[in-house]
């Protein structure tokens, strides 16, 4: 039986691609909840990408997730923000090694509080021998800079 993913052609296929990771609290917001619900929301969506993205062969996805100027919101949304990133980290990091996908990280992760990177740098190793995807999240990162 066909399926979808027999009718791509992998050679007009990406190496890389790369997700901005915005809107999910204004969604919220509209839906008469609260930010960090659009937050969570938004985890079901990048799973998704990312099992598709490794299923069909893409090499990279960055996913632009926290800029330094996300520092700036309210303490209680950059709290729970810290917080999705090291649950959702701790639950999926053994489905990523079981599928072949290397975790890295790009941006100031000294930033981070410390539980959460060290819960990173766990993923990190734990992945650093996989081959396939190459799933690499943008944390503190800025897109300022001088000419």
């Amino acid at each position: 039986m066909d399926t979808l993913i027999d009718h791509i052609d992998k050679e007009k296929l990406p190496r890389h691609i790369a997700i901005i990771m915005d809107g999910n609290g204004r969604w919220a917001q509209e839906q008469g909840e609260d930010r960090l619900f659009g937050h969570y929301h938004g985890v079901e969506s990048v799973r998704d990408i990312v099992e598709g993205c490794a299923e069909i062969g893409i090499k990279y996805l960055t996913l632009y997730a926290f800029s330094t100027e996300n520092w700036d919101r309210p303490e209680y949304e950059v709290v729970g923000l810290m917080e999705l990133l090291v649950s959702t980290i701790r639950k999926e990091v053994e489905t990523l090694h079981k599928n072949n996908i290397r975790l890295r990280v790009i941006g100031d992760m000294s930033m981070l509080p410390a539980y959460a990177q060290q819960e990173l740098n766990e993923a990190l190793e734990i992945t650093a021998g996989n081959s396939g995807l190459n799933l690499v999240m943008a944390l503190s990162y800025s897109g300022g800079g001088s000419c």
